[in-house]
């Protein structure tokens, strides 16, 4: 039985013989001159349209709600239709999802989504001037999120964006509980990012699409991307995107658009965002650990595409170039969907294998790496103040130019370790309770085995060497360090006892999410604090199984 996805399912009629006689709904971007970005109730009324066109191939569903009772929507696109997830399984073809406005102040992959539903509906005009599909849409399953962050896609002002080139006023970064969601797709405490770790259970996209808006150093791209930059992500999976998928992409939007890609990047100095050219730090990425959701989903042995639209392009740049994006990725995943499915699957056969060979490698951590010495576009900007708001603009309209830095858009392991072939979660104690622990990992998708009968077995035991916590607070949390000795030692399992085992598709988020020695585990932030923070000498409460 679903859960939250399908509380409420609009249908629509079996059949279609043509496009609809009904003018088609316009974006509020679109009839406001581009100085607006939708509310929360004009994408339900955008979608409430689309809907009354009676386009079989076109689902408007739900998959949960905001911390604040707004209604998530889910827009499924398929043909024949499909309605659940057991449908989509059923017909064979692979899953594709597609998110906007995780940072709701990020709109342009909202606009840009409802277009490209507008597309299928209504059509769109294709290279002899016939209205068609914007991608094969017999071909895959494809769900739309278009606002994800619907909270904070309605606290409109105009310094939420500060320097971006239009709208005159955007949502917030964060949710109505003041958490950054792309940076809880691994912890899930929000009920944003739980409903989509459901939707990721149920549905099980094969690739997920994550559109935001970059307003980070000035560069002359439209739009810049990411795969999952873990490097404990599966490496056939690393290896088809990052040489494959992404170049590819990047040709085929400047072929048929002519925008101007890249791997998403910034010019730093001391972690701050500057303009000036670095010809030693070079073109920087961002950051490799599952709090963002690309990465998370990376471990999930499915492919992620980071999308991240020009902050200082004009609004409609902006919003054309990420439909551009999410067009062509569609139209790639429809080709190569053989391959997509083929190689997902390898991934979870593989790391299951692994996993119970003893031999599945991970990382604890990863360093920044070059790729080489690259050319980079640049491209000048002016500062203008917003006509409506006075709030001041940047305006990148100068020539672009190139400079050949070195481009450090990838990261390679370090700290590597076997992964364990299951971590034991003893019941609560006094001094812990690992029900939180067990809820992220359900709801994750993680299976979980019960201990039947009191044992003892051969573990490896977790003790505390030294530990600190972060003095300023970061997403409601004071991250922990810790560092540990690991010694194997025989200790009491008794009945209840939760054993997670790592032979399954999910190991490798099993060993990232779990294991003390991770960087950005459920350990740092602060889950076992109860024990840790006693100090060196703290026995933790979980051991690992060889």
């Amino acid at each position: 039985m679903l859960r939250a996805l399908t509380l409420t399912l609009l249908c629509v009629p079996a059949c279609m013989s043509s496009r609809p006689s009904q003018p088609a709904p316009v974006t509020v971007p679109e009839s406001s001159g581009y100085h607006k970005t939708s509310s929360h109730a004009d994408v339900l009324e955008f979608l409430r349209q689309v809907r009354l066109a009676q386009d079989p191939r076109v689902v408007v569903s739900r998959f949960g709600t905001s911390s604040e009772g707004r209604e998530l929507p889910l827009v499924i696109v398929a043909d024949p239709t499909v309605q659940t997830p057991e449908e989509a399984r059923a017909s064979g073809k692979p899953v594709v999802f597609v998110m906007a406005n995780i940072h709701a102040g990020e709109v342009e992959g909202k606009e840009a989504v409802l277009q490209l539903l507008r597309d299928v509906v209504w059509g769109a005009p294709g290279p002899d001037g016939e209205l068609a599909d914007p991608w094969p849409v017999d071909q895959l399953v494809t769900l739309i999120a278009p606002i994800y962050n619907a909270d904070g896609n309605d606290r409109f002002g105009p310094k939420n964006r500060p320097l971006q080139q239009g709208p005159d006023t955007a949502g917030q970064r964060a949710n109505a509980q003041g958490l950054d969601l792309n940076r809880d797709a691994l912890k899930l405490e929000s009920p944003e990012a739980r409903a989509l770790a459901r939707l990721y259970v149920e549905w099980d996209p094969l690739l997920f699409v994550d559109l935001h808006t970059t307003d980070g150093s000035a560069h002359g791209y439209d739009l810049t991307y990411a795969g999952p930059l873990n490097p404990s992500v599966h490496p056939g999976i690393l290896h088809a995107e990052q040489q494959d998928w992404l170049p590819e992409l990047r040709a085929r939007v400047r072929d048929r658009d002519g925008f101007e890609l890249y791997d998403y990047g910034n010019f730093l100095e001391e972690g701050e965002f500057k303009d000036e050219v670095d010809t030693v730090s070079g073109w920087r990425t961002f950051d490799h650990r599952p709090r963002f959701g690309t990465n998370e989903y990376g471990l999930r042995n499915r492919f992620a595409i980071l999308s991240e639209a020009y902050s200082y392009a004009d609004f409609p740049t902006r919003i054309a170039a990420t439909k551009a994006f999410v067009r062509e990725i569609l139209n790639m995943a429809a080709e190569r969907g053989d391959d997509l499915i083929a190689l997902c699957h390898r991934a979870d056969q593989e790391t299951v294998a692994q996993a119970r060979q003893g031999e599945l490698r991970q990382f604890t951590g990863a360093e920044l790496v070059s790729r080489g010495d690259e050319p980079v576009l640049l491209r000048a900007f002016h500062i203008t103040p917003n006509a409506t708001t006075g709030e001041d603009e940047r305006v990148a309209d100068g020539e672009r130019t190139t400079v050949t830095i070195p481009a450090f858009v990838q990261f390679e392991g370090t700290g590597p370790l076997s992964a364990p072939r299951a971590y034991y979660l003893p019941p609560a104690s006094a001094d812990f309770d690992p029900a939180a622990v067990i809820e992220v990992l359900r709801t994750h998708g993680v299976r979980l085995e019960a201990v039947a009968e009191a044992r003892e077995a051969q573990v490896d035991v977790f003790t505390v060497r030294d530990t600190s916590a972060a003095a300023e607070e970061y997403q409601k949390h004071h991250e922990r360090k810790a560092s540990f000795d690991v010694a194997p030692q025989r200790r009491a399992l008794p009945a209840g006892t939760l054993r997670v085992p790592v032979d399954q598709p999910l190991g490798r988020l099993v060993f990232q999410a779990l294991d003390p020695r991770a960087d950005d585990g459920l350990l740092v932030w602060d889950f076992f604090d109860g024990v840790v923070a006693k100090g060196p000498g703290t026995e933790l409460p979980l051991y690992a199984e060889r």
